[in-house]
């Protein structure tokens, strides 16, 4: 059975790609901040400056992925949007 992606909705899949982006940038954070606060030999950066960073990463992933969604809405009106394949999996017995 086809199906096809008309419309995303803009602010929301801004949200969830922010989330994702933020998930996948915890270990790197972690890793960073805890070198920081061990004193490892590091250029002279503070913790600060990496939140900042970090906060500044989000809010721009954020916009990106609000751009994106309303560009595919404006491009998906004229040509029909993605097209994609499922296939229906029946529930187990109970």
């Amino acid at each position: 059975m086809k199906k096809r992606v008309k419309h995303i909705a803009v602010a929301q899949f801004g949200k969830m790609l922010a989330a994702v982006y933020f998930v996948a940038m915890l270990p790197v954070l972690a890793i960073v901040l805890l070198a920081i606060l061990t004193g490892l030999e590091m250029p002279p950066i503070g913790a600060g400056v990496v939140i900042l960073f970090s906060v500044v990463y989000i809010v721009s992933v954020y916009l990106a992925g609000m751009l994106s969604a309303w560009i595919y809405n404006i491009v998906a009106a004229r040509l029909g949007g993605v097209e994609y394949t499922v296939n229906e999996i029946p529930s187990p017995a109970k």
